[in-house]
């Protein structure tokens, strides 16, 4: 009885910010979508404050519907939601530290355009309610989201072996972890 009243409560307020911000999570959407490809566009969404501010509500609100929409029970849908605001805290403070000891920006832009692929995978993992087979989709996001991320850390003249260190602690690591937490 209380997993009713809490799905319908998660409902509502999923409900409620969607109507609240329609327009910014379409145009969000559109962005995220328009930009999957081509690292110049990202950058262009990432430069106008209005643009990212669209993409940031949209994975507000697209980001906990696909959980909701794929987990069993509001506490497994808690559980998750926790655990990945908790590690994408931690994973952006450690970027925040690569930029401030390498004096650049690249590590904050590559947080800022993961955001992108993040709405892109949970639009996958939403429609993962429908079909099982869309979650398999959810590696095209992925694979993108590592092409793009080789682009800005080897337009930053960092080499191969420093790519494949921040690709082992930052990428890698957190999730083997979070898969030998949970198998």
């Amino acid at each position: 009885m209380v997993d009713r009243y809490a799905d319908m409560a998660i409902v509502i307020v999923l409900v409620v910010f969607f109507l609240v911000a329609t327009v910014r999570i379409l145009e969000g959407l559109f962005r995220s979508f328009h930009s999957f490809f081509f690292l110049k566009r990202q950058e262009e969404v990432d430069d106008e404050l209005t643009l990212s501010s669209s993409r940031n509500i949209t994975a507000l609100f697209i980001y906990p519907a696909a959980l909701f929409a794929v987990s069993p029970s509001p506490r497994i849908f808690a559980f998750l939601l926790i655990g990945s605001i908790a590690y994408l805290a931690v994973k952006y403070g450690f970027m925040a530290i690569l930029d401030y000891v390498n004096r650049t920006a690249a590590f904050k832009f590559i947080g800022r355009m993961g955001i992108n692929y993040l709405i892109s995978a949970s639009a996958m993992l939403f429609l993962a309610r429908i079909n099982i087979w869309f979650s398999a989709l959810c590696i095209i996001p992925a694979i993108m989201y590592l092409i793009m991320e080789a682009k800005v850390v080897f337009k930053n003249n960092f080499s191969v072996f420093f790519y494949i260190l921040y690709l082992c602690t930052l990428e890698l690591l957190p999730a083997v972890l979070l898969f030998r937490l949970f198998v």
